[in-house]
């Protein structure tokens, strides 16, 4: 008996799903933090050898941003099972919008996960470099497209829950709404080189981690 009790007090699930929240502020500064060493990366309709280069000169750094993206993903992961215990005992009639938004940051982190498999490959295989890597590049904007139609539906799905119930300041609700269309614009790139879309995949990208970032400190901040 006095096992039980001394293991439910070290083992507190209230501490220790604040803390998953702050997994969120560590998956967001990995991700800029790969973001950052991945250097400028060329147009998606930049030429051949424009492309060989960038990867070429970049290798380093896109090799550390995969391993970090990776080591995100642990991090993301746990802050959407802290996020999941707030959200999904909001709606009277069971999660619905709160389900939508845990599913869509999952399929945007696996197909996230492709697209950055598809830009490290050529860096571990240089001298293979060639017409291959043109084709690996544009396919990996063309997923990066596809991430933005998911992440887009987890921000509209999170900017109705907080416009409707307020688990978080409403300017929180508008700026997850400015994301989702962001991103959902942005998706049309899948199926264009016009620059704009690149733009705006950068844009709804940066929008998501700011909301994430604000609103793991908002809600490991909150009292109750």
């Amino acid at each position: 008996m006095s096992s039980s009790v001394s293991t439910d007090s070290t083992w507190d699930d209230a501490k220790w799903q604040r803390y998953g929240l702050l997994a969120g502020v560590v998956f967001v500064v990995l991700n800029v933090i790969g973001l950052i060493t991945s250097g400028s990366p060329p147009a998606r309709d930049a030429s051949a050898e424009k492309i060989n280069k960038y990867l070429v000169d970049y290798a380093g750094g896109i090799k550390f941003a995969t391993a970090l993206f990776g080591i995100a993903l642990i991090f993301g992961l746990w802050w959407l099972g802290s996020l999941w215990r707030v959200i999904g005992r909001l709606e009277p009639s069971g999660p619905r919008l709160a389900l939508i938004a845990v599913l869509g940051f999952v399929m945007s982190g696996a197909m996230a996960g492709i697209g950055q498999a598809l830009v490290v490959a050529p860096t571990l295989r240089a001298e293979t470099l060639g017409g291959s890597a043109e084709f690996v590049w544009v396919a990996s904007f063309g997923v990066y497209s596809m991430v933005m139609a998911t992440t887009a539906a987890h921000m509209l799905a999170l900017a109705a829950l907080v416009l409707w119930k307020k688990f978080l300041p409403v300017w929180m609700g508008w700026l997850a709404l400015a994301s989702a269309a962001t991103c959902a614009v942005a998706t049309i790139g899948a199926g264009t080189e016009a620059g704009v879309f690149m733009v705006l995949q950068f844009v709804g990208f940066v929008s998501w981690m700011l909301w994430v970032l604000v609103a793991s400190i908002l809600l490991f901040l909150r009292k109750g």
